[in-house]
């Protein structure tokens, strides 16, 4: 697959990003968890394809590199916003929603942060509706949030 270098480190965040201290875009989605997202490149089809990883409290519960945009997508503020929240709902994915097979391939501690945390966190990557504040927007661009 060829891949060519996508320059998320000149792309202007949005309002409420941060910079993490591996030097990549970073969603802090509440207290305890962070989202980081890196364009990693482009697939044939010229789809940008993600490196995320998500922590907890620091502790890194999945990283990957499997989620890619639509064909054509322009490395954007808006188009991080929506692979943030493609992330977001493909990491909150709850038993019932999917196979049971679908949770095979999980640690014992990713069954545990699922169990105990993704319901919650999957507000955050609803379609027009803010986890933060309830406006009618997605969460991850919410400029509210600092002031909470």
């Amino acid at each position: 697959m060829a891949m060519t270098h996508a320059p998320t480190h000149a792309l202007t965040l949005p309002p409420g990003w941060i910079i993490s201290s591996r030097l990549v875009p970073a969603w802090q989605i509440d207290a305890d968890h962070l989202l980081e997202l890196e364009a990693a490149g482009r697939t044939d089809e010229g789809r940008i394809r993600w490196r995320y990883r998500l922590s907890r409290r620091r502790r890194t519960i999945f990283t990957a590199s499997d989620v890619c945009s639509g064909v054509g997508a322009v490395l954007t503020p808006d188009e991080l916003i929506n692979a943030a929240r493609t992330v977001l709902r493909f990491l909150t994915v709850q038993p019932g929603d999917t196979d049971a097979d679908y949770f095979d391939s999980y640690t014992a501690a990713q069954r545990e942060w699922s169990e105990q945390y993704a319901e919650e966190l999957s507000i955050y990557a609803m379609d027009d509706w803010c986890g933060y504040c309830g406006g009618d927007h997605a969460s991850p661009g919410c400029p509210s949030r600092d002031a909470a």
